[in-house]
């Protein structure tokens, strides 16, 4: 199979780079073309590129490029949005009134991206439901996807780095509004006594300047804001870790979603805490591969101290985290799900 990858896309961005890689490693001929502009370079690019090539991928947050690349081919064309624009912008970005001209310009680059794919791909069951519900999507044309990680970026360090004088609460990411890193900031205020307790946070982002003002309202001296991490230091800053935090939005997007870090925590052997959502419980279980919790910073400070009191409890989950990502979650995993799902659409099933 020669697959035909475009669109104004990042090669290197998590979830195109796990797919991608996923693959190469099953020995699939990928013709990559990443571009910048719209325009009649790139279209006669494209129909030079395409003819050979059985289908066409669009990875994420290449919404705009579906139409235009649809009028060039027609081509089976997978498309992976991992997000809806119209969700982002305005349920949880809140940055667009949900009833204004510009709500329904971003529904309307969804909708025209969504109903011009022969197959739309979604990271979570939950999200492949809302894409249903919310945009009139034949459930038969949405595949599930899961974001995964790559095995060769993350794995558990041996022996593992242990933190004699502290436990380590780690957390990184670009500090949006699906992360909730206020709850984080106010469960770090309320254990803020435990002098055995320290709260690593890694990245920056459009919320960052917000935390650093809170910590300093709070006066708190068990925060330390490590900045941004570059993506081949990921690995060994978990590993770092002892205790891992996930996601703690409140918008519907946090619902849906299975986030990068939770498959990268999990497959370095961490037990991750992160608020109980539909999403993340459609692949963990409670108490057996993860912490799940009100999203609360109460509910969130206490599961912090159980955790850090209880070792054993901490070794367990993390253990049957790891095994449960990095068999069933990794990047050959991933592209197994892709693979089974386009060849429906090769054989005209859909």
């Amino acid at each position: 199979m020669r697959i035909l990858v475009t669109g104004k896309y990042e090669p290197e961005y998590n979830r195109n780079l796990v797919l991608l890689r996923g693959l190469q490693a099953r020995g699939i001929e990928l013709i990559e073309f990443p571009y910048k502009k719209r325009g009649r370079q790139t279209r006669s690019r494209i129909i030079e590129l395409v003819e050979n090539c059985d289908l066409i991928f669009l990875p994420s947050f290449t919404h705009l490029d579906v139409p235009f690349v649809r009028r060039i081919s027609k081509k089976p064309l997978v498309f992976d949005p991992l997000i809806s624009r119209y969700l982002s912008k305005v349920f949880d970005y809140k940055a667009v009134w949900k009833y204004s001209p510009r709500a329904l310009k971003n529904y309307l680059k969804d909708l025209r991206a969504f109903k011009r794919s022969d197959l739309l791909l979604a990271d979570t069951l939950s999200h492949k439901e809302y894409y249903t519900e919310r945009f009139g999507i034949d459930p038969k044309k949405i595949a599930v996807v899961h974001v995964g990680m790559h095995s060769g970026d993350f794995y558990q360090k041996v022996p593992l780095k242990k933190n004699e004088s502290k436990i380590i609460i780690g957390f990184y990411g670009s500090f949006i509004p699906l992360h909730g890193i206020d709850k984080i900031i106010s469960a770090a205020k309320l254990l803020e006594k435990r002098n055995d307790l320290e709260f690593r946070l890694y990245g920056d982002g459009t919320g960052f300047e917000k935390v650093q003002e809170q910590i300093k309202k709070f006066e708190l001296k068990n925060v330390i804001l490590e900045g941004w991490i570059e993506y081949h230091a990921l690995n060994e800053a978990i590993n770092s870790m002892d205790i891992c935090l996930g996601i703690f939005g409140d918008s519907l997007k946090a619902e849906l979603v299975i986030p990068n870090k939770i498959y990268h925590y999990a497959a370095c052997g961490k037990p991750v805490i992160t608020a109980d959502t539909k999403g993340i419980k459609e692949l963990f279980e409670n108490e057996k591969d993860i912490e799940l919790i009100e999203n609360s910073a109460e509910s969130l400070a206490n599961s912090i101290i159980k955790l850090a009191d209880n070792p054993e409890i901490r070794e367990k989950i993390g253990k049957n985290a790891c095994d449960l990502v990095t068999t069933g979650y990794n990047e050959k995993m991933i592209a197994d799900e892709f693979l089974n799902a386009v060849k429906r659409i090769i054989a005209k099933e859909l």
